[in-house]
């Protein structure tokens, strides 16, 4: 006989939260920040109301976490490509996954919320530049990566303005011309 499998407090908490979390992103993908209600989440993360509350403290506090998940996963894949080869790479993997993603990206850099999304982006760039060692005369690299890392996010917030007006490629232009490249000259 197989023993019965015994989930911990810990672990119900964790996938209650992670329910949470996928529903938020789900709903994102239908409709924007503001149309989304707490019992709209935990009806799609098949929660109760209750749970809701012992995770977050509102609407807002799931998104930060969301933001804060997709932002990471955007830098772990772009950033380590700007240093195995010219910025243009990293610049249109950028670009390619914001764009893979729109739904979601456009929720977040154009809703409600796009204030906090653009300090967890550039928040999450000076922990990245913080690896990087500082050259005598060149720009302090905090500083140069609060300009691009702002000015990135800036440029993607523009472009889910514009609905198809520009590629991604052409984006990605855009971004390693006007402002990583520039950048990387400077250090």
């Amino acid at each position: 006989m197989s023993k019965p499998v015994v989930q911990t407090h810990a672990s119900r908490k964790a996938q209650s939260r992670k329910a949470m979390c996928d529903a938020m992103l789900e709903l994102l993908e239908e409709r924007s920040f503001d149309q989304i209600q707490i019992t709209d989440l935990t009806a799609r993360a098949n929660v109760g109301y209750a749970t809701f509350f012992r995770h977050f403290q509102s609407l807002s506090d799931v998104l930060e976490v969301v933001a804060g998940e997709e932002i990471e996963a955007l830098m772990e894949m772009s950033i380590p490509l700007l240093f195995q080869s010219d910025s243009s790479v990293s610049t249109l993997a950028l670009c390619r996954y914001v764009a893979q993603r729109k739904d979601i990206w456009r929720t977040l850099l154009t809703g409600g919320a796009a204030h906090r999304v653009r300090g967890e982006f550039v928040r999450q760039a000076r922990v990245w530049a913080s690896r990087e060692e500082q050259r005598p005369g060149a720009v302090p690299i905090d500083l140069g990566t609060v300009w691009t890392a702002g000015a990135t996010i800036d440029a993607l917030a523009w472009w889910m303005e514009r609905d198809g007006e520009y590629d991604v490629e052409a984006l990605a232009q855009f971004i390693d011309r006007g402002i990583i490249a520039p950048f990387l000259k400077l250090r």
